[in-house]
């Protein structure tokens, strides 16, 4: 295969998600790889239902780790934003449990350490771009996100969710600037509506998996400061 064919090859791979996002009811754009910029940083629930575009699955979910980083500065507030991007659809195991047959809402008491403790607190941040251990892991602002599409889990969760429940979904993954754990953000929307909701829970504990390996002796200096 020559270079044209291979760069006819691409074009076509790239229209051809495209179609069959739009085939699914996903736009085109919406199934690739995006970086979100954040229009604003909330100081409260109010704020973030302005800035949040809920009919944008990338909105959603960009400002879903937004909130989850809140957590760490304000539980109120934080949990507050995260109660406004999440649906409730089901009990899970582990992590963020807004009501369910668990009667729970909030994260897990094993989270909850760690929202407080100065070791694991900044993990959220690690995954807006700027962030790195060069700088103690502080964001770059205005603040950035960059979302990578997960076309197979989108397609496997829409097999399972869309003809038989009318439920459309599309996954991400973030990426951290620590030790480059991956988490997913899985968003959906319901028929008869065009908001668009966090349905993972474990999209709020998977931020604070442990990765202090990146934690060099300059960085943990700049943590705080």
């Amino acid at each position: 295969m020559g270079l044209l064919d291979k760069a006819l090859k691409a074009v076509a791979d790239v229209a051809g998600d495209a179609l069959s996002g739009a085939a699914s009811g996903l736009k085109g754009e919406w199934t690739q790889n995006r970086l979100i910029t954040l229009a604003a940083q909330p100081d409260d629930l109010d704020q973030l239902k302005a800035a949040v575009d809920v009919t944008d699955p990338g909105s959603v979910a960009a400002y879903w780790l937004y909130s989850v980083m809140a957590l760490t500065a304000d539980y109120d507030i934080g949990m507050s934003m995260m109660k406004y991007l999440f649906a409730d659809i089901e009990p899970f195991g582990r992590g963020y449990t807004e009501g369910g047959k668990s009667g729970k809402a909030g994260l897990d008491p094993f989270f909850l350490d760690r929202i407080k403790d100065d070791d694991y607190r900044w993990l959220p941040r690690a995954y807006f771009e700027g962030s790195s251990a060069s700088n103690g892991f502080h964001p770059a602002t205005p603040l950035a996100v960059q979302l990578y599409y997960n076309k197979p889990n989108t397609e496997t969760i829409n097999s399972q969710t869309l003809s038989q429940l009318g439920r459309l979904n599309i996954v991400y993954y973030v990426k951290s600037h620590a030790a480059g754990a991956q988490v997913n953000i899985d968003v959906s929307k319901f028929d008869g509506s065009d908001r668009f909701y966090v349905t993972n829970g474990t999209a709020s504990s998977g931020l604070f998996y442990d990765q202090r390996s990146a934690l060099t002796a300059e960085a943990r200096q700049k943590l705080w400061s």
